[in-house]
């Protein structure tokens, strides 16, 4: 895990990522295929160009909300010294999100970006509490939608889970 920067070193990282990752959509789109078979090789570069770095750019981004969250709901978190998963590549025993002190884990904190608990993503919602569930700390399972926030709850409540899930779709940092 790696130790977070200020949340405003954060945030002008994340901003730059965006203005990147805007800039190739507008080059690819500035390319008109003038066919079909132009177009769909076209779709499979913008796509492997962007799929990762959107996806990473958004959890990243959430994660720093959910740091916001904490430290703006739980005062007493502010003296945690901070570490991260920021493009989610931890290990299973790493959440994405986790407060220490005194080398002692506090907070251990997942995030989710998906909107929707279908499928795949329903499935790996259940892996993902099972594994924060073991993890030290008060723990923390972050959406990004109500949707998720109910499914999220259902499943921390029919396994007995010890597990806050927080909504951050309507989270607004306090002036």
């Amino acid at each position: 895990m790696d130790v977070m920067k200020p949340l405003n070193d954060c945030k002008a990282k994340l901003w730059r990522d965006y203005t990147d990752l805007s800039d190739v959509l507008h080059r690819a789109a500035g390319n008109a295929a003038r066919s079909l078979d132009e177009a769909m090789p076209a779709l499979a570069d913008l796509r492997e160009g962007i799929y990762e770095s959107l996806n990473q750019i958004l959890h990243e981004y959430y994660t720093v909300r959910a740091l916001e969250w904490l430290l703006s709901s739980h005062p007493e978190y502010q003296s945690l010294d901070w570490h991260w998963n920021p493009r989610a590549t931890g290990t299973w025993l790493e959440p994405d999100l986790r407060g220490v002190t005194a080398n002692e884990v506090s907070v251990s904190g997942e995030v989710t970006t998906s909107p929707r608990p279908s499928g795949v993503i329903d499935t790996r919602m259940r892996s993902t509490l099972g594994k924060l569930s073991k993890m030290p700390g008060m723990k923390f399972y972050f959406v990004t939608s109500p949707q998720m926030a109910q499914r999220a709850k259902t499943k921390v409540g029919k396994a007995g889970y010890s597990i806050a899930v927080v909504d951050l779709s309507s989270f607004t940092q306090p002036l």
